[in-house]
């Protein structure tokens, strides 16, 4: 029977080993008890790292994160929890994780989905449409004023009584404006290519 249990258990840690989320138990003293390889894969720590060892202990400065006041509440008060946090590594380097807790007799079980990529994609998503919306400003405020004067220099050709110099200056003052919206132009379309290059090499 004893052994037909621990046979059973066996194949459970093995299950949860092979699984892309992340699995820890975290005891009431914060040791870690139990990780599967994709904890170990996330951590950046070997297995044999973290077990039996304190979260402030591999990861100093934690006690003091909003993620830790999210677990110190779940701790006591023995409730859940689900959230999105951007994780800082003792290296610098930072990820995000969709986090689930939920209280256990044997402390705490965390699910973890490294959701990085997908944080990344919205963050592009939010730089692309903060440049279109810049590029739309630049639009109105730099084609408005060309525009605006070649509608008034066309209005002054209905005129009869223009002279030849007034049609002259007339004419110069619409090649400006012609040459002010063709230099936009270009520079519209330098911006737009650096932008769409940001966001593919980010």
């Amino acid at each position: 029977m004893m052994k037909e249990k621990l046979h059973e258990q066996q194949n459970e840690e093995t299950t949860l080993d092979n699984l892309m989320e992340g699995f820890q138990l975290i005891s009431f003293d914060w040791r870690y008890l139990y990780v599967n390889e994709a904890v170990v894969k996330h951590s950046k720590y070997k297995k044999e790292e973290l077990l039996g060892f304190t979260m402030m202990e591999k990861y100093p400065g934690i006690e003091k994160t909003p993620l830790f006041d999210i677990l110190k509440i779940c701790m006591k008060e023995r409730v859940p929890e689900f959230f999105e946090n951007e994780f800082t590594y003792p290296d610098g380097s930072k990820g995000w994780f969709e986090l689930r807790i939920q209280p256990v007799p044997e402390g705490l079980f965390i699910l973890s989905i490294d959701i990085s990529e997908r944080k990344k994609s919205e963050e592009k998503k939010a730089e692309y449409v903060y440049g279109l919306e810049k590029m739309l400003f630049m639009t109105s405020h730099k084609v408005r004023q060309p525009i605006t004067q070649i509608i008034g220099m066309s209005n002054l050709l209905e005129h009869e009584f223009n002279s030849h110099e007034d049609l002259k200056q007339i004419t110069r003052y619409m090649k400006d404006s012609l040459r002010s919206l063709d230099l936009f132009t270009k520079e519209l379309t330098v911006f737009l290519n650096d932008l769409q290059d940001q966001v593919k090499n980010e």
